[in-house]
Parts: structure tokens; sequence; C-alpha cells
């Protein structure tokens, strides 16, 4: 087991070395940047998961590679959810700060407006006795609540964990299927 835990802890670098860069090239960081960084670090732990249940596992027991991605989703969850919140409470705060806003600038626009307005309409016993101002404030609320470095750790933990678990099993399935 504790090759595997090194093995996740590579992964972990690699995904550190993307974010030096990112960090290094002084590129402004956006929401398209953000969401470019979480597909970067799910591929390289579906890699990880992959490199480990194929290649340095000779074992078909659809179990024990069960274990084995499940303990490399842990360790890589839980080390990058903590560099995502070191990152934004105290290397960068500011961007987290540029995120927030440029989400409630986006929900002031008129096309905001009309989306609620639309939802509305199609839904009026869902939405009953709420205006479009309402849907629209409850939404400025979620951002100022969710975009908070409390918040960025659980949410990334619980997105890695589930992007890990989901493909270890779809991997060990897999390999189960094709070496039998």
């Amino acid at each position: 087991m504790f090759k595997y835990i090194i093995t996740s802890l590579v992964a972990i670098l690699v995904s550190l070395g993307f974010e030096f860069i990112i960090y290094l090239s002084e590129i402004e960081v956006t929401l398209k940047l953000s969401i470019l960084s979480f597909f970067f670090h799910s591929l390289n732990l579906i890699l990880t998961i992959l490199l480990v249940i194929n290649y340095q596992n000779y074992s078909i027991s659809r179990l024990d590679n069960l274990k084995k991605g499940i303990l490399i989703s842990l360790v890589f969850s839980f080390f990058i959810s903590f560099y995502f919140f070191s990152y934004h409470k105290w290397i960068n705060p500011v961007v987290l700060e540029n995120k927030k806003n440029k989400l409630l600038k986006l929900s002031e626009m008129p096309e905001t407006l009309d989306q609620a307005k639309e939802k509305i309409r199609l839904n009026p016993d869902f939405y009953n006795g709420k205006s479009p101002a309402d849907l629209i404030e409850m939404q400025q609320d979620n951002i100022n609540e969710l975009l908070t470095p409390s918040k960025v750790f659980p949410i990334s933990l619980f997105s890695f964990l589930f992007t890990g678990m989901i493909f270890t099993l779809i991997i060990s399935i897999l390999t189960y299927l094709f070496r039998k």
C-alpha cells in the first residue's frame, strides 16, 4: 500500500508543478482557467489510478483494485484540496475575490434577469411567491457564501474523491472484464 501512496504523491507533485507554472507565468486566473485546472487535476488523478490498476498491479481482484484506487483518490484529493485552500487563503487570496466579483457582475446582467423570468415561467409552482429579483439575490448570496477558502476545501475534496471513486470503479470493472 505504501507504494500506492507514493504514486499518489507523485501525481500531487505533477499537479502542483502545473499550478506552479501557471502561478509563475502570471496568467490572469479566470473562471475558464480554473475549470481547465480542475480538468487537468482530474485527468492526472484518473491516469494515476489507471497506471496503478493496470501497470503496477498484477491482481485482477476487483476489491483490491477498488481499495487501491480509493486510497489514491483519498490521498490525492486531500492534498490537492489542501493546496487549493492554502492558495486561496494565503498564497493568492485576491484570485477568489476576483472570481466572486466577476460572477456577481454576471449575475447583474440583463440576460440573468431574463433567465430568472424564464425559470419562473417554466416552473411556477416551484418558484411560487418568488420574483426574478429574489432568484438573482439568492444566486448572489450563494456566490458570496461558496467562494470562500473554507468552502473551496470541502467542495474540491468531494469533487476529486467522487471523480476518483467513479473512475476507479469503471477502470476496475474494465480491467476485470478484459483480463478474464
